[in-house]
């Protein structure tokens, strides 16, 4: 490889022994961060091949993305039953089964504002996508974070559905709770009975909110990849008249 800072005269190219020497990335900053330096790089005027992206970073970004979003999805899904259920006013939150709005949005926040937040990271490093080397990081990485999205996407799908259809049936419930009848009064197991015949049908709504929110957080990021895409391609477009004249 051979380049010049057109200022000084300096060399503008990164030596390919530290992209060979780069340490794995053990989390979503450090993987961003790796990715805001290339492409603040490539945008002055490096050229890195997208061929020095090798095959075992390609593996370990695409862990990366795929470990974080996968994690904490799972996570969010989890906790979506619970924000329904207190919305519903089946669950008390801070002592109350009447929730307040600040209670309502308290809630919902901590359920889903983790998740569109991390979308808006993920798409900040999208809208990176200058540079063949930088474009493979990202291609990667993002790569990794739908792949978990949509893993976490459909095991809640199937996992609520499942306790929806086939462990929280009428009969079901009843054999259960008659196997601990002696230990509790009766309107006890009355109440908890028809608690959880009212909460049933929350499991299908979490279910849908999540494809719901896993559709927006795997848009996000693709969406600001063809927008960077689209503009370069105008301003190449535009360089290129400027250049001819």
């Amino acid at each position: 490889m051979s380049g010049k800072n057109s200022a000084s005269g300096t060399s503008d190219i990164i030596p390919v022994q530290s992209i060979e020497a780069e340490t794995r990335p053990r989390g979503l900053i450090e993987a961003v961060s790796t990715i805001e330096y290339y492409h603040a790089q490539e945008k002055r005027g490096a050229i890195l091949s997208a061929g020095f992206f090798t095959l075992k970073q390609k593996i370990e970004y695409f862990e990366v993305g795929f470990r974080g979003s996968f994690i904490s999805g799972l996570i969010t899904a989890l906790i979506t039953p619970l924000a329904i259920g207190v919305v519903e006013r089946m669950i008390p939150v801070f002592g109350s089964t009447s929730p307040t709005t600040f209670d309502k949005c308290f809630i919902f926040l901590l359920a889903f504002g983790f998740t569109l937040g991390y979308a808006c990271f993920i798409a900040r490093a999208s809208s990176l996508y200058i540079g063949p080397y930088t474009r493979s990081m990202i291609r990667n990485f993002v790569g990794g974070v739908i792949t978990g999205a949509v893993c976490k996407m459909v095991i809640a799908f199937i996992f609520f559905h499942f306790l929806y259809m086939v462990v929280l049936t009428e009969n079901h419930v009843i054999r259960i709770l008659l196997g601990v009848r002696k230990y509790m009064e009766m309107e006890t197991f009355i109440a908890i009975y028809q608690w959880i015949m009212e909460f049933r049908p929350v499991l299908l709504t979490a279910s849908y909110l999540i494809v719901a929110t896993t559709t927006v957080f795997v848009i996000l990021p693709l969406v600001a990849m063809i927008f960077v895409s689209m503009r370069n391609r105008r301003l190449e477009k535009i360089k290129a008249i400027v250049e001819n004249r």
